[in-house]
């Protein structure tokens, strides 16, 4: 029995999204963006809208960031391949990555998919700029710098997204994917502005951070043997 990408693309294309928007360093970033913002905004009367507004324009960084790297990717993918060895390719190196991930969860330490240390001071100076292109910035920083946490589920979309008949069909979904993927950080800034709420999510962050990289991993995994199946 021959499976049709095109039925399966769009379901597997908004699943890849939500559960790439629950990545760990993405989350993190996110949590620690908004603790720095509720204490500088927190003594003005219209915090919540300050709160709202600075996340805002945090998360559409991320989201431009996400996009301009998979229409590029895309792209070429579609340029260079006449063939479906690219998107072979992709789903085989996403299986890849999503064993690595995973190894964190039975081995922890050594090598592992996280955001370079290199950046962390760079990301940190950046999230602590006021002004909103400073808060874009750090938007596309820590979009440019999650792409190994998550470059897997990326990969495999990409590769699924190349056996569309139109570039503009395969952009379609890329969007889509990505309104997905921003959906779980807008909602956490949604409850953010109630500080216990957000210690709590911290709490919970820290604890299951290894056990989301393991699904993480796991779908990768079958992100990528499904890319391989259908090509």
């Amino acid at each position: 029995m021959t499976i049709d990408p095109q039925t399966l693309t769009l379901p597997l294309v908004i699943m890849a999204g939500l559960i790439d928007g629950f990545n760990p360093c993405a989350f993190a970033v996110l949590l620690l963006f908004i603790t720095f913002t509720m204490g500088m905004l927190q003594m003005q009367t219209n915090y919540r809208y300050g709160l709202m507004r600075v996340g805002l324009i945090y998360i559409s960084g991320i989201f431009v960031t996400y996009v301009l790297i998979g229409v590029g990717f895309l792209g070429a993918i579609s340029f260079f391949s006449t063939t479906h060895a690219v998107g072979k390719a992709a789903g085989f190196v996403s299986m890849i990555l999503g064993v690595v991930i995973m190894k964190e969860y039975f081995i922890p330490g050594g090598f592992g998919l996280a955001i370079p240390r290199s950046m962390h001071d760079m990301i940190n100076r950046w999230i602590k700029r006021t002004s909103a292109p400073g808060i874009f910035g750090a938007g596309v920083l820590v979009g440019l710098c999650t792409v190994p946490c998550s470059g897997g589920i990326y990969l495999a979309v990409l590769g699924l997204l190349a056996l569309q008949s139109t570039l503009a069909q395969g952009v379609l979904y890329l969007l889509i994917y990505n309104l997905m993927l921003v959906i779980p950080l807008i909602a956490v800034l949604l409850v953010s502005s109630n500080r216990i709420v957000v210690d709590k999510m911290i709490k919970w962050q820290s604890r299951n951070r290894i056990r989301m990289k393991l699904i993480m991993g796991l779908f990768m995994v079958a992100m990528g043997f499904v890319v391989l199946l259908i090509i």
